[in-house]
């Protein structure tokens, strides 16, 4: 098989009962301006269903927490989001936020927030806190999410930061924490659905062995442009050979 062309990029959300859940939360997160926290493993598709929500939302920001960060790290990112440029004062991010009602802050990737449950990742959970407290006092609303990668509440409540998150933690109003197991028949069927619409259940099955939202979904497209330029089908025997090039670390020389 030539190896065919990488396209990541969804068109479009593909719905399934976890962006519905996902959707849901941060419904609430908007409409009673919540702290909330997101849990799950990757590849679940936390982060583009995030992103999608805000595309249709309105008014709010996505910020991805990166290794090491730190306060001003954090204003800058949020500066960037909102502005276009890093150099957004702490005063003008909250005047933004406060005169924008609905807003909501999704934070991505809040592992790195916390780091290695030092105090230092106390502060940065202190740093969204104070945007949260401040705004309020002055009398405005938004709501926050916070995304976790394979963390729960009881992890949060067992770590080295486990006094402070607790308080942090009591603050949330809500939370939604994905399983492990993905529905082959809610989730990973109409996926591949979607993306190969002629798809018999032996494709499906193949797709269930991934195991991994954002795998499939990767090697679906990539067979889906490969197919088109070929007019060939596309099939449980091309996608379970795509995988085991991915995972044998070959794709990029044969």
């Amino acid at each position: 098989m030539m190896k065919p062309t990488i396209s990541t990029r969804m068109s479009e959300l593909i719905e399934t009962t976890t962006t519905r859940k996902i959707f849901k939360l941060l419904n609430g997160t908007a409409r009673y301006s919540q702290f909330s926290f997101l849990f799950g493993p990757t590849g679940r598709g936390k982060t583009f269903a995030a992103r999608a929500w805000l595309d249709t939302h309105g008014p709010g920001a996505y910020i991805r927490a990166e290794t090491g960060s730190t306060q001003s790290r954090l204003r800058r990112n949020l500066s960037r989001a909102l502005f276009g440029e890093e150099d957004g004062r702490t005063p003008d991010i909250r005047k933004y936020i406060a005169e924008r009602p609905g807003f909501v802050l999704i934070v991505d990737e809040c592992n790195h927030l916390i780091g290695n449950a030092t105090r230092a990742g106390a502060n940065n959970l202190d740093s969204i806190r104070d945007y949260y407290d401040t705004i309020a006092d002055e009398g405005g609303r938004f709501g926050v999410c916070f995304i976790f990668t394979d963390y729960s509440l009881d992890r949060l409540r067992k770590c080295r930061l486990a006094g402070f998150l607790e308080q942090f933690i009591h603050r949330g109003d809500n939370h939604l924490a994905l399983p492990n197991k993905i529905s082959r028949a809610y989730e990973i069927a109409p996926i591949v659905k979607r993306i190969i619409p002629e798809a018999d259940e032996a494709l499906i099955d193949a797709a269930a062995n991934i195991g991994n939202i954002r795998a499939i979904f990767k090697r679906l497209t990539v067979l889906r442009d490969f197919a088109a330029k070929n007019q060939s089908p596309v099939t449980a025997e091309m996608l379970t050979a795509t995988q085991r090039m991915f995972e044998s670390g070959r794709w990029e020389d044969e």
